[in-house]
């Protein structure tokens, strides 16, 4: 009758832990505010001959004047990566704009079609049980 017993509470602490769980998860899918960077985009443009450090410099210093692009510039050998606001400036605008105040044989990189259509977000399958719990969820509380 002991041995029944303390099962039986075992089973309830460990049903009430995940119904907590269960209702914490709920609380955070529902009060989670949509994501505030979502129109920033990662563009690229590729150059004819590698930089060295000086015109490495110039070129991170002529994108950061650039309206839109944002801090984060990365430039290695040939290749310039950067972010910018898609709201503010394109990456052709970006591209055009550089192009401009300086003479470069550069091209901007341009997505193959086949992958401008895919899905980025490896995390989230948009098929999958989790992606429409969340749907779910976010549809009932907002």
């Amino acid at each position: 009758m002991k041995i029944n017993k303390k099962v039986k509470i075992a089973l309830l602490s460990i049903l009430g832990f995940f119904l907590l769980m269960f209702a914490i998860l709920v609380y955070h899918i529902a009060t989670a505010r949509p994501v505030e960077s979502a129109t920033i985009q990662v563009s690229r443009i590729d150059f004819d001959k590698p930089f060295d450090s000086i015109a490495a410099v110039d070129i991170t210093q002529k994108l950061h004047g650039i309206p839109g692009v944002k801090s984060d510039i990365i430039v290695k050998r040939n290749v310039v990566v950067y972010f910018h606001d898609n709201r503010i400036a394109d990456s052709k605008k970006v591209y055009d704009e550089l192009m401009a105040t300086g003479h470069y044989n550069a091209q901007r990189f341009i997505l193959p079609a086949a992958f401008a259509n895919k899905q980025v977000c490896p995390v989230m399958n948009r098929d999958g049980a989790s992606y429409k719990f969340t749907k779910f969820v976010q549809g009932v509380f907002n």
